[in-house]
């Protein structure tokens, strides 16, 4: 069972989604969406704007004192209420489009992602007499992945499993395919664009010549698919932490393995390889070496 103040921010997870594919599918395939350039040349539209903007805003209503990340308006820490009132353990991280290329495009390939950070705190003797000290471990105890365009999405909250709903159907029970070898797997990447850039095209390499098959099912897309069976293994070398958002828990909840390239657990940042316990090593050993 979920914590008072755990349940409770999942429930405002389910609307913050609800809003978000509300915003979105009032401007998908617009002809005049506007879209704009950012500093590192990425696209961003009035779209991401305004679903970032809004759910902060929901969050900002439901719970001050909680911090917010997002790709679009960046930190925000959460309201102080004097030294007595300990401050909020929870961070939500928000990319209001995950997939914008395909999002601006008249794609529906693209999709939100929500996910919960909780920051717990322990105290333990130091080293010397009556010496305290305070150690933080941090992790992602709750997130979404909603993809409107499809009429699907992905949740989960840590111990209770991953849901996968879709538009006519019952939700289920989400769940990483068995697949046991490398070569019998169905892979998805973003685009080389992003290998290139990083200088680790012969991951991509290496990867294509052992998988069975490589497609570009791009952005969320394919963490949604191996999250749902749909396809066995999702790799990209560049991971911003609202990139990765939801899916660490996501990918527990439903039987799989999400780490970075090097095989760490905690992915805010940096690389990103996702698949069942079998296929992810195999990945693990070819992009280690990058």
């Amino acid at each position: 069972m979920l914590s008072i103040d755990l349940a409770s921010r999942v429930e405002l997870l389910r609307a913050l989604a609800n809003r978000a594919d509300e915003i979105a599918l009032t401007h998908f395939q617009r002809p005049d969406l506007a879209t704009n350039s950012k500093s590192d040349a990425s696209p961003v539209t009035e779209a991401d704007l305004a679903i970032e903007s809004a759910l902060r805003e929901m969050i900002r209503r439901a719970f001050p004192m909680d911090a917010m990340l997002g790709e679009e308006h960046g930190e925000e820490h959460g309201e102080e209420h004097g030294d007595n009132e300990a401050q909020s353990s929870f961070r939500w991280i928000l990319d209001p489009i995950d997939g914008t290329v395909s999002f601006a495009n008249g794609v529906p390939l693209f999709g939100t992602l929500i996910g919960l950070e909780r920051t717990s705190r322990s105290r333990h003797n130091g080293t010397h007499h009556n010496e305290k000290n305070e150690t933080s471990a941090s992790s992602i105890v709750a997130g979404v992945c909603s993809m409107p365009a499809l009429g699907e999405r992905v949740s989960a909250a840590v111990g209770q499993g991953a849901i996968w709903e879709r538009t006519g159907h019952r939700p289920t029970r989400a769940r990483v395919r068995a697949c046991a070898r490398l070569s019998d797997a169905l892979v998805c990447t973003t685009g080389l664009e992003y290998f290139e850039k990083n200088g680790t095209t012969e991951a991509l390499v290496r990867v294509a010549r052992a998988a069975g098959r490589v497609r570009g099912f791009s952005d969320c897309y394919g963490g949604m698919l191996v999250a749902t069976g749909r396809a066995d293994a999702w790799f990209d070398p560049v991971m911003n932490p609202w990139d990765s958002g939801p899916f660490p828990v996501i990918f527990a909840e439903a039987g799989g393995v999400f780490t970075d390239w090097r095989g760490h657990e905690d992915v805010r940042g940096g690389s990103a390889v996702a698949a069942g316990a079998a296929v992810h090593a195999e990945m693990l050993a070819l992009l280690r070496v990058a």
